[in-house]
């Protein structure tokens, strides 16, 4: 039995209501697992990863809130989303703690360094992804990653996590999965304390679609004319229909006011910003007032980050990079004050303080900037690129700095990256559960902590959110804090309220991360 396979398997268990469905995805899932292991992480490979994954994790997901099985539907939407990003985590693996397990660990650990190298290489230069010498590499890799999973405490290495692995995610506060499938639309609450607490959503997949296309395409026209009253009645609707019924249940669950809390949505709600949503009327507060929101594309990476305290905190090394001039595209002439506002704030308090401005703002000057520091703020042009998401880029002097640039390169020990520029959390529409936008790739690159837009920015807003940031990401002991991001951008986006800021752009950051 092979993947197509085990998704027909599925798909009839599913028309005949038969029990077997459950087994079904789980068995797809284990296929899929195998099927990306022998593709290459290059982006080339992208379009087969994506068909291979399209509606699997959310419908398996599905299946398993109705056979009342919510951690394995955790464990089954966690397996079959962010695919290439979890396939190139592989080749990443931290293998300081292999390193250490005595010699045979170590031992192991060059050798699947060595070969994981190797394999990525044969992949990137391949026309023929069956050739020989991919086969007896992937033979070698397999042999290897069997061996290390024969020491003691690495049974699980590279396997995909367990619920209670990922109920970890919760740690510092609630993690709420949003899902639509074809079977059904549900949220679902992952709790550090107890299991998961399931909330039906009275919408279908279709619905939620159009919705999401509704609001791409008023998104599309901010700043343009006056969609204040389209845009509040989205938010509106997204919070009748999604969000109360979560808000309710999360106060039962004594998550306090104040607190802060996770979103981990899937396919279309991806698109939609469900940070912003609220009733929108006088006397009732909106989300914002009542929880402070950040996003997360999987729990695995929100555990990641949250392991990664990097063991050079005490030096905190800062890169401003803002390209306000390009060769293509239209002028910003807020960054350079921008950055005069961030330097004059971060110089007295942080170890070294770096500026690329306009012709220093290049790719490889980016490149190499990012290779030193471990803190960034760029302030340039945010391109995407729906239908070639690898494609989506920064605007530096030269050119563009792009996602399939960002995945090569191997930083050390990142926290923070701020991206003060437009669409930076847009990614490949036809296959959002990838996560393939420019925010997704600093977090999976490694940085902890990423505030990003979901539309366009308009220049001075930028400056004045930036400025109001900076302020609230120092700690008392006078150091920058990157989990202090999401409340420091809650304060900002505050103070654009109290200023009449138009709405969509009160609403266009947010924060992805610890």
């Amino acid at each position: 039995m092979d993947l197509t396979a085990a998704k027909s398997w599925a798909t009839s268990a599913e028309k005949m209501n038969h029990g077997s469905a459950l087994g079904a995805y789980q068995t797809a899932l284990k296929f899929l697992d195998q099927h990306v292991t022998l593709l290459s992480s290059s982006s080339r490979h992208f379009g087969v990863v994506s068909m291979a994954t399209s509606s699997l994790a959310v419908d398996a997901f599905s299946c398993g809130i109705r056979h009342g099985e919510l951690t394995t539907a955790v464990e089954l939407v966690e397996q079959g989303r962010a695919v290439f990003w979890t396939h190139l985590a592989r080749f990443r693996t931290t293998l300081d703690e292999l390193s250490m397990a005595r010699h045979t660990g170590a031992a192991l650990a060059e050798e699947f360094k060595h070969l994981s190298f190797r394999l990525r290489n044969a992949f990137d230069q391949s026309t023929e992804d069956q050739s020989p010498q991919i086969r007896q590499l992937t033979m070698q890799w397999d042999d290897v990653v069997s061996r290390i999973r024969m020491l003691p405490d690495f049974s699980r290495f590279l396997q995909p996590p367990l619920f209670s692995d990922l109920q970890k995610a919760a740690e510092e506060g609630p993690v709420i999965i949003v899902n639509a499938s074809q079977y059904s639309c549900d949220a679902l609450i992952v709790l550090s304390d107890q299991g998961p607490v399931h909330i039906p959503i009275d919408l279908t997949r279709a619905e939620v679609s159009e919705l999401s296309s509704e609001f791409r395409s008023l998104s599309e026209q901010f700043g343009c004319s006056d969609q204040q009253n389209k845009l509040a009645g989205i938010l509106r609707k997204l919070w009748d229909d999604i969000v109360e019924p979560v808000v309710k249940t999360l106060r039962v669950s004594n998550v306090r006011p104040g607190s802060r809390i996770w979103w981990c949505p899937t396919a279309e709600f991806t698109l939609l910003p469900l940070h912003a949503v609220g009733p929108y009327e006088r006397n009732r507060d909106n989300l914002s007032q009542i929880y402070i929101s950040s996003y997360t594309p999987t729990l695995a990476t929100l555990v990641h980050a949250r392991r990664s305290v990097s063991q050079y905190a005490s030096t905190q090394y800062f890169v401003a990079i803002g390209q306000g001039n390009p060769d293509r595209g239209k002028e910003l002439r807020c960054v350079a004050p921008e950055l005069a506002a961030i330097a004059q704030r971060l110089v007295p308090i942080v170890s070294s303080f770096t500026s690329l401005q306009d012709s220093l703002a290049t790719v490889q000057g980016a490149l190499d900037g990012l290779n030193h520091n471990q803190w960034l703020h760029l302030a340039c042009h945010g391109m995407p690129n729906r239908t070639q998401p690898f494609e989506s880029s920064f605007t530096m002097r030269d050119g563009p700095l792009m996602i399939k640039d960002i995945i090569r390169s191997n930083w050390q020990n990142p926290e923070f990256a701020f991206l003060s520029a437009c669409h930076t959390t847009v990614g490949d529409e036809k296959s959002p559960d990838e996560s393939i936008h420019l925010a997704a790739a600093m977090q999976f690159s490694g940085f902890r902590s990423v505030v990003g837009s979901m539309w366009s920015v308009d220049d001075e807003v930028a400056q004045e959110v930036v400025s109001t940031f900076y302020d609230n990401l120092v700690d008392k002991s006078g150091k920058l804090d990157c989990t202090r991001a999401a409340v420091a951008l809650h304060k900002a986006v505050k103070k654009l309220r109290r200023n009449n800021v138009p709405l969509e752009q009160q609403i266009v950051f947010v924060h992805i991360g610890v």
